[in-house]
């Protein structure tokens, strides 16, 4: 009885540890979607704020707003880089 105690115990702190990181943005948690906000996209694509605006109404770039805050899939626009790339 205490070892399984022990073992959810040990499961308890490694998912608060888990959260606790993802919140913090150390890293995200395993399958969850990683979202980019305003400057951190006009950082990476090197782009103005009229630049953005016209891309997200466009519905090239997979955004959301939250709380008033827009925030855009870095997935997607990885993957959209890399197939620019390709010849």
């Amino acid at each position: 009885m205490q070892k399984e105690l022990f073992k959810y115990l040990d499961a308890i702190v490694q998912l608060q540890q888990a959260l606790l990181d993802a919140l913090l943005g150390i890293k995200p948690i395993a399958g969850e979607e990683e979202w980019l906000d305003n400057a951190d996209m006009k950082q990476l694509l090197k782009i103005s704020d009229a630049t953005l605006y016209r891309l997200r109404k466009s519905g090239q770039l997979l955004s959301k707003k939250i709380g008033g805050k827009w925030f855009y899939a870095k997935s997607a626009i990885v993957s959209s880089i890399k197939q620019e790339r390709k010849p």
